[in-house]
């Protein structure tokens, strides 16, 4: 018998009032430089691409991916958070601190 673990993910979208780049720029800020992030995951990197407003974020316990498209009233912005099976415990939590510190850097 074949068993294959799913991660559970987290997807976060949040509409701006910002710019497509303003975004970008706020948000590859937070996840270059929030304290709490670096805390989470000593093996914790980001890499961004500023001409596809991309990135990607991870460490040892998860992987991430950002994403920032135009839209009519600014921009949207979508993070997707893959954690290990054996973090699905704190899934809401994880995604709870996400919207708040996306709020915070959009705002």
């Amino acid at each position: 018998m074949l068993y294959v673990q799913v991660m559970p993910t987290i997807k976060v979208e949040k509409q701006s009032p910002l710019n497509p780049a303003e975004s970008f720029k706020r948000i590859s800020n937070l996840l270059s430089n929030d304290p709490a992030l670096r805390k989470l995951d000593a093996k914790y990197s980001c890499e961004f691409n500023e001409q596809d407003l991309t990135g990607t974020a991870g460490g040892s316990m998860f992987k991430a991916k950002m994403a920032i498209h135009p839209d009519a009233v600014g921009s949207k912005v979508e993070i997707t958070v893959d954690l290990p099976f054996h973090l699905s415990l704190v899934k809401s939590m994880v995604e709870s601190t996400l919207k708040k510190k996306l709020e915070e850097a959009l705002a």
